[in-house]
């Protein structure tokens, strides 16, 4: 018998407001700007991406393909504060959630909205309050946990079934998540639609756009 979906939840980094490349591209510059590093990192992170990983995690990986060794404490907390002002100014304008019609019509149809990030879960919530995206959502998670942690945190405390869950993302990323607790992945972007890797990354289902996703998510059909 088919589960009915209960719960879904969006990725903030790309699907709402800022893309893996443009965040490759921060990371890049607080290297070169902190430690002289100057090719290498935007590509680097950019392969870190499929993996699933915190932004915490992929700092640790960073430095030990570019300085030979693990963080100290101190400077973990120094890029988490850099990244996170050239994370806040990329959304200085508070860019508006695309399609927010779909979050009200989901919205009657389960029990619960979440969004989910790699991003410091203060940061994700300061900013969705300052761009008042906040009352869409019953939960906001982000880092320093991992997608999957927090995707397994939101089966566990509303003791939900991965089968009623249906998590929207843009990125390998979220489907990679999605997988690793069975619940059904959403990938958009028209980007997936055309290469061969869509086939890999087994989502559920694909469309071009946040705004093309039907609001009866229980009729969808794969």
């Amino acid at each position: 018998m088919k589960q009915r979906i209960r719960a879904v939840g969006f990725d903030f980094d790309g699907t709402l407001i800022i893309s893996e490349e443009e965040k490759a591209l921060q990371m890049a510059e607080v290297f070169r700007e902190k430690f002289r590093i100057r090719k290498g990192v935007e590509s680097a992170y950019k392969k870190l991406n499929g993996k699933a990983l915190s932004r915490e995690e992929k700092v640790k990986a960073l430095f030990q393909q570019f300085l030979k060794r693990n963080p100290a404490a101190g400077e973990l907390r120094s890029i988490k504060s850099h990244f996170g002002r050239h994370y806040e100014k990329s959304l200085c304008t508070c860019p508006l959630f695309a399609c927010t019609n779909i979050i009200k019509e989901l919205k009657d149809q389960v029990d619960l909205v979440f969004l989910l990030s790699l991003e410091d879960r203060k940061e994700v919530l300061d900013l969705t309050k300052k761009c008042g995206l906040a009352k869409y959502f019953d939960e906001i998670l982000g880092g320093p946990k991992t997608k999957i942690e927090n995707l397994r945190h939101l089966l566990h405390k509303y003791r939900l079934k991965p089968a009623q869950v249906m998590y929207i993302g843009d990125a390998h990323s979220d489907v990679i998540a999605s997988r690793a607790v069975n619940v059904k992945a959403v990938l958009v972007g028209k980007k997936h639609l055309y290469e061969k890797l869509k086939e890999d990354l087994e989502a559920d289902f694909r469309f071009s756009s946040l705004c093309e996703i039907p609001y009866d998510i229980n009729g969808l059909k794969r």
